[in-house]
């Protein structure tokens, strides 16, 4: 990114210039050629459609920030460790800044995983197992035996003011013996792991986990003792 600035700065430095200024105009020449160099290796992201604008609201609909991050992706099987990218929570769609600050979507087929603010990110095809959540960009949580997903996904409605604006619901999901369960509580959870019930009971006590506080240290700390437990680390 540093280097495609620095490009598009001796560009508009020099463009006035490449009459008089025989230097000056190799030098644009050999940074475009550089530039060339480096967009070829990820020319295979850029292609696809713009994103589409979106209505007047109160806030955003993407993941953290309406700002592009810097994050690490793997598509079609390449992965490549800084790209530019905003994930849109409504529409389900995962952006990436191309070098001529377009928003391209990207196919969300091809996405193999992205890893931003922290969290893994996959995107995940519905299948025929029991209790299969749809199709749609998930952060893995816990990827042991058991695995553990956490779905976002921003809903729009509108106040008594006409003003609309987006709500982020959350959902977890425990895949488990071949079968996925919807985890709403720690009750829900317990009796998707159908065993060692009462020493997890001890361990959440101990460790003052809460669901509601924090469920995301609480499901992957619940589940890892339970792994323990059971020997299915």
């Amino acid at each position: 990114m540093i280097r495609i600035n620095l490009f598009c700065f001796i560009i508009l430095v020099c463009e006035q210039f490449y009459a008089q200024d025989t230097g000056c105009q190799q030098l644009v020449d050999n940074s475009a050629m550089e530039y060339m160099g480096i967009a070829s290796n990820q020319s295979v992201l850029y292609y696809g459609k713009e994103q589409d604008g979106f209505q007047r609201t109160l806030n955003h609909p993407y993941l953290v920030d309406i700002q592009h991050t810097k994050a690490r992706l793997s598509y079609k099987g390449v992965v490549y460790p800084e790209v530019m990218l905003r994930l849109d929570l409504f529409r389900e769609e995962l952006i990436i800044l191309s070098p001529f600050f377009r928003n391209i979507v990207l196919v969300t087929e091809n996405v193999d995983f992205v890893e931003m603010y922290e969290r893994r990110i996959i995107y995940f095809r519905k299948d025929s197992l029991p209790g299969c959540p749809p199709s749609g960009f998930y952060t893995i949580l816990h990827s042991g035996k058991n695995k553990v997903l956490e779905k976002q996904i921003n809903k729009l409605y509108v106040n008594d003011r006409s003003e609309y604006y987006y709500s982020l619901a959350t959902s977890f999901y425990l895949f488990k013996n071949d079968a996925y369960h919807i985890i709403r509580s720690q009750r829900g959870l317990l009796k998707a792991l159908g065993s060692h019930n009462k020493e997890l009971k001890r361990f959440i006590s101990v460790n003052q986990l809460r669901f509601r506080d924090n469920t995301e240290m609480f499901l992957v700390k619940t589940i890892k003792e339970y792994e323990k437990l059971s020997g299915s680390l």
